[in-house]
């Protein structure tokens, strides 16, 4: 048996069942460490698996060939390929996320009369999943599969404030954000202050950084192990969304996100 072949040492062959191809289990376990770290190494990888770097190493350039996983080119890290992360998405927006949500964004739509949305975060940017539209005549309307900046959006901020600070700092090495209007953050440092209120009270908004004449609160629906996987947001026109209605919707939306994350978990 080559060393590609193998699965950790004898202990953990004895515990698999027969008929495992070893390779292929070797790379579904790699893969399975996403799901505790943002960004994995070579040497974490060799030394959690049992396995040599120069397998590693052809494990993760395979994976790369194939988009599962990509290189962060400052740190080195491997992180969720575009591949990969499109069919986790494809799984939670046809499957889990979409359909365990729905009833709460119609509540939440309802108890604020606004727009309601569910989006997740993909790199540096949200990916909006659902939204459930506001009856008025005038509101905000959907950007479901909109692709947007995470940090012009309130719901990619919140979902950016759970992430380490070097993981922040690798979607944005430049330090130079891209601005959406006038009000866009446009710098990392002011990125992390503002991402520092936001983990301390539980939620981020969104006065006019993404559309000039939109406002939102958002919060994070989270896991059985307390990980965000998503997040709500209530959008209006600024127009009647004053800050008394930010406070207001900020508080809604929290609730509502904490109550779903109760139900996940």
């Amino acid at each position: 048996m080559t060393e590609d072949d193998a699965s950790g040492d004898g202990a953990g062959q004895a515990r698999h069942p027969s008929g495992l191809i070893g390779a292929v289990d070797n790379v579904l376990r790699l893969l399975s460490m996403f799901e505790d770290h943002e960004a994995i190494r070579v040497n974490q990888v060799a030394r959690d698996m049992n396995l040599s770097r120069s397998t590693v190493h052809r494990m993760l350039a395979t994976l790369g060939h194939h988009q599962f996983v990509e290189q962060d080119e400052g740190s080195r890290a491997y992180r969720p390929g575009p591949a990969l992360i499109d069919i986790g998405l494809s799984v939670v927006s046809s499957i889990d996320i979409r359909a365990i949500s729905r009833d709460a964004l119609v509540r939440l739509r309802d108890e604020t009369g606004e727009t309601a949305h569910l989006a997740c975060l993909r790199g540096a940017d949200a990916v909006y999943l659902d939204a459930v539209e506001s009856n008025r005549a005038v509101r905000a309307g959907s950007r479901v599969g909109w692709t947007v900046p995470a940090h012009a959006t309130a719901i990619g901020k919140v979902l950016l404030a759970e992430l380490p600070d070097a993981d922040l700092a690798a979607l944005h090495p430049s330090g130079e954000l891209t601005a959406l209007t006038p009000q866009t953050i446009t710098t990392l440092e002011v990125l992390r202050t503002e991402l520092e209120t936001v983990h301390e009270r539980g939620y981020a908004t969104n006065d006019g950084e993404s559309e000039l004449e939109v406002r939102s609160a958002a919060a994070a629906v989270r896991d059985r192990r307390g990980r965000a996987r998503a997040a709500f947001a209530v959008t209006a026109p600024s127009s009647r969304a004053d800050s008394k209605w930010l406070q207001d919707a900020a508080a809604t939306v929290t609730r509502i996100a904490k109550e779903l994350s109760e139900r996940i978990g």
